[in-house]
């Protein structure tokens, strides 16, 4: 008869041996999950899950995965220091809702061919007729709301009726920030980023319910082991709002604050060059 082997094992959800549970190189296995763990020493002991089906995931000790999905058409983006998270992936600002016209009509509205919705923000649209710009104003359209263009003339069918949407004004994508300080404790971490980023500029802008506004920019640079920084373009509506610092820590790049008051929001908007 075959003989049995068995592991130390728990059918607890989610339970997890300790290193008192496991000798080194010892295997242990959830039933529960389908999860097995092992006991590890690289100069202290702790316990590693290993097997296809993890509760979390760290590859090479370096890069760790989320442990939950994310939205819909988000994308994982790094912290560059090896935390992966899920993002929402910025947009060109710019939507295209195509119409080919079955029946003769001058009302453009409704899902477009790729059953995309057609919205728009009135002003900000352009209309193009088989790739002839039209007028608007009511020369040859009329943007009646956000959801419906009214043409001057039937279109007939088989013509293609294209709507260019503006649906931001942001004309450059960078990395934005927005952080609460509820001390005026000194050189709070503002932002922290990998040395890699050997640049970084940043526009800031604070705010206070009582104190006002201060904005400024910011050139921050580091050589691997100092980071240098230069503060210009300064206003403030009442007084200034921070100071700043910047070090290298930990292999991060770090832009500090001291606010000088409490509760006070700042948000960055950064552009980063490796």
């Amino acid at each position: 008869m075959a003989t049995v082997i068995q592991f130390k094992r728990s059918s607890t959800q989610n339970d997890v041996p300790s290193v008192s549970d496991l000798a080194l190189g010892e295997l242990a296995v959830n039933t529960y999950h389908g999860r097995f763990y092992t006991e590890k020493n690289d100069g202290s002991a702790s316990i590693v899950e290993v097997g296809s089906n993890p509760a979390s995931l760290t590859i090479n000790d370096a890069i760790t995965f989320p442990t939950s999905d994310g939205s819909a058409n988000q994308v994982l983006q790094t912290n560059g220091s090896g935390t992966l998270s899920f993002a929402t992936l910025g947009g060109s600002g710019i939507s295209i809702f195509k119409y080919t016209i079955t029946s003769n009509t001058t009302s453009i509205t409704g899902n477009d061919d790729d059953s995309n919705s057609l919205s728009y923000t009135i002003g900000s649209e352009q209309v193009f007729l088989n790739g002839v710009k039209l007028v608007d104003g009511g020369t040859d359209y009329t943007a009646t709301n956000s959801t419906t263009i009214t043409l001057a003339q039937n279109a007939i069918s088989g013509d293609v009726v294209e709507v260019v949407a503006v649906t931001a004004a942001d004309l450059v994508q960078g990395f934005f920030t927005a952080s609460t300080f509820t001390a005026t404790t000194a050189n709070q971490v503002l932002s922290s980023n990998a040395v890699a980023n050997k640049a970084i500029k940043y526009v800031i802008n604070a705010t206070h319910a009582s104190a006002g506004t201060h904005a400024a920019e910011v050139l921050l640079i580091n050589d691997g082991s100092s980071a240098y920084f230069v503060q210009y373009g300064d206003v403030f509506s009442n007084s200034s709002l921070f100071s700043l610092s910047a070090d290298v820590n930990s292999g991060n790049m770090r832009l500090l604050v001291t606010p000088a008051n409490t509760n006070t929001t700042i948000d960055t908007f950064q552009i980063r060059h490796s």
